[in-house]
């Protein structure tokens, strides 16, 4: 410090009092939400979150690793400590209709919850102005979200336009549009105004997708079947899982699957996805006679042959016949073409959907071996990439969006749309699963006042957490405490792998439950033999 300078005196108490009227500061401008704040400046007040930083050595010109990365908004830290306090406090379990979830509640078709679109362009615009009006649309397009809707009573969702060019970008080049969900959340993840956007002003098609379907109940599957079909007349339905059980697994599945502690998802050699001969049919019957398939249908038999071939020698083998998908990626893509159904013969799959929603998984069973890399992480996949499963058939990967809606964010949190290593504040999530699953009960925990004298026997989430981190021995490193934190995370995580299984259920389902078990034993003795036998057979004597 120069001489000439000197620091003046700051006491402890002075700085107390600072950090007190910038709290206040931040409390007045909060509140001033609801006393006739405009969007713009509602906007102006959000601070977004910037998920999954990668470190950067070097800065490239023409390359920038963190520009797909999520972007979020940023929980206040009043609202986090109101959160906390929360966690403190005894919850009730609800009944089963809690878990029952509608549409029309989620996303409210036809309102201010949208989906971006790409602004109309020209070709004698040159790509500084094109990107200039994409970038004002989207300012525009938020201003009218939080005109109509308060930022807290909104879930999580992008912010990040690069990501949405992407999803333009697939939406523009694809004849079919394949639209994935979990099983375990699929009116979250079917955004209503993406469906409108395909069907009614691209007019293409869309088959939606209800992946990780052995994680859930039968009966769960065929009601959420029917609830889309009956709500969506021209949605094309199938389901899809790239870790099938054998028959005898499913028996437990019988009853509600949130009541059991399920095993880890095994892994084999080779993916022997259940779906891709029920997304073949539903291809055919659109493309018709425009688009030769014969070279999927005979890569699927080979596939099953050679599934049929490990299942009696046990050994692994790796696959290097001419039916290979031959993978090329595209880092960055700007440009338009203007679409032609199935050019040059070849019919282009795009797929689309939620982040961690088994998009990568999905296309790696399709191929039958790994060719996209796959991760926990939400947001995992960047950029869009093209495989081509045959000569005609062109698959492309679009990276996983967050679509705004009202859905609660502890929700959200379950769902595995937001990564969980940077959850600020992971109680209101233990609270929401423990609410509609009887958590001390499924993990066999003791409460942590239950040798105290007077002791009620109420469960709050941070006692879920202080009992599980007993259990499994998380402790902090200096204090030697039990890390509640780390429990809390662990039990998000379980929950996200699907080893407690919290599954939503469509409207009503609780009074027509019955029904579907029924329905499903007899599509067992049906379906399930006629597909997983006799199509085995067939292709080991093919």
């Amino acid at each position: 410090m120069p001489q000439d300078r000197r620091r003046n005196a700051f006491s402890t108490k002075q700085k107390k009092v600072q950090l007190q009227e910038k709290r206040e500061k931040k409390k007045v401008t909060t509140s001033g939400e609801s006393t006739g704040q405009t969007s713009a400046q509602r906007l102006a007040q959000i601070e977004v979150n910037r998920l999954n930083q990668q470190p950067v050595a070097k800065v490239l010109d023409d390359y920038d690793p963190n520009r797909y990365r999520l972007h979020f908004q940023r929980d206040s830290k009043d609202e986090i400590e109101r959160r906390k306090k929360l966690s403190r406090l005894p919850f009730k379990i609800l009944p089963e209709t809690a878990l029952e979830m509608d549409l029309d509640d989620i996303y409210q078709p036809g309102s201010v919850l949208d989906i971006p679109k790409r602004p109309p362009w020209e070709y004698k615009m040159s790509k500084e102005a094109i990107d200039n009006r994409e970038v004002e649309y989207f300012k525009d397009y938020l201003r009218q979200i939080y005109e109509k809707h308060r930022p807290e009573d909104l879930s999580y969702f992008e912010f990040n336009l690069e990501t949405w060019r992407q999803l333009w970008r697939v939406l523009e080049m694809s004849d079919i549009v394949l639209l994935i969900t979990d099983i375990r959340h699929p009116a979250l993840h079917f955004p209503p105004a993406l469906y409108d956007h395909v069907v009614n002003e691209l007019k293409r098609h869309i088959i939606l997708v209800l992946n990780k379907t052995d994680l859930v109940s039968p009966s769960i599957v065929i009601a959420w079947k029917h609830y889309f079909q009956n709500k969506f007349p021209k949605l094309h339905v199938l389901t899809f899982t790239s870790f099938p059980k054998d028959e005898s697994e499913y028996e437990q599945f019988v009853t509600d699957p949130g009541k059991t502690f399920h095993k880890r998802r095994r892994r084999r050699q080779r993916c022997e996805a259940i779906g891709p001969i029920e997304l073949l049919d539903a291809v055919a019957s659109i493309v018709k006679d425009k688009v030769d398939l014969s070279s999927w249908q005979e890569k699927m038999a080979r596939d099953m042959a050679e599934v049929v071939e490990q299942e009696d020698d046990d050994e692994d083998e790796e696959s290097g016949d001419e039916g290979a998908a031959v993978t090329s990626r595209f880092e960055v893509d700007t440009s338009y073409h203007k679409h032609e159904e199935y050019k040059d013969g070849v019919v282009t799959i795009g797929c689309v959907g939620y982040t961690n929603v088994g998009k990568s998984s999905l296309l790696n069973g399709l191929v039958g071996t790994k060719v996209v890399s796959v991760s926990k992480t939400p947001g995992h996949t960047k950029h869009f990439q093209t495989i081509f499963l045959t000569p005609t058939v062109r698959l492309c990967d679009c990276p996983g969006l967050v679509f705004p809606s009202l859905v609660e964010r502890p929700m959200q949190i379950l769902a595995g749309i937001y990564p969980i290593a940077q959850v600020q504040e992971p109680f209101s999530a233990i609270m929401f699963l423990a609410q509609r699953i009887n958590l001390p009960k499924l993990l066999k925990l003791k409460h942590p006042e239950a040798d105290e004298e007077g002791h009620s026997g109420q469960w709050s989430a941070f006692d879920i957490c202080d009992a599980w981190a007993e259990k499994r021995g998380f402790q902090t490193a200096k204090a030697a405490r039990n890390d509640v934190y780390r429990a809390a995370n662990n039990i998000l995580r379980l929950a996200c792998d699907g080893r407690i299984c919290l599954c939503m259920r469509p409207p009503e389902y609780s009074k027509r439950k019955g029904k579907m078990s029924l329905k499903w034993t007899w599509q067992r003795s049906h379906s399930f033999a006629s597909y997983v036998g006799d199509g085995r057979r067939n292709a080991s004597t093919a």
